[in-house]
């Protein structure tokens, strides 16, 4: 059960850095404007706002994807270093930052209408699958 709750979260991880990359490449090389832009308003209302509201938005996406980035990579390591190896530690500290992310993806996207709610749902799915099975493997017996 531990080697299928840390494919679990490893695959959230994997998930996370893969969406966070994308969005990356896309504000970082001018592809195109923040994603949450056309998630929350339309063309028509985009085409009104000051240029410096979407390069505000711009620069909070490239703040938040490339800490969800470097979030991702080190929850890889530590999935794959330490809590598949059986180590609590890295159980709690998966539970508790994992957890809070998840948390507050909710929480920061309720009063935009849960513009990115099949987003969150999958991640928090995979989250609780890949968390309570680690878990159950770690404090009830079964190490494998």
């Amino acid at each position: 059960m531990l080697k299928a709750g840390s494919r679990f979260l490893s695959l959230w991880s994997g998930l996370n850095f893969f969406i966070s990359s994308l969005i990356l490449a896309i504000v970082v090389f001018h592809i195109g404007n923040s994603p949450l832009l056309a998630m929350v308003f339309e063309k028509s209302e985009i085409a009104i706002l000051d240029p410096r509201v979407i390069s505000a938005l711009n620069c909070l996406t490239i703040l938040y994807n490339s800490y969800a980035v470097a979030f991702s990579v080190l929850t890889w390591f530590v999935i794959r270093l330490s809590l598949s190896q059986g180590q609590k530690w890295a159980f709690w500290a998966l539970l508790i930052t994992i957890g809070l992310v998840e948390i507050l993806a909710f929480v920061a996207s309720a009063p935009l209408g849960n513009a990115r709610w099949q987003v969150n749902v999958l991640l928090s799915a995979l989250y609780i699958v890949g968390i309570s099975l680690s878990g159950y493997s770690l404090f009830k017996g079964d190490k494998k």
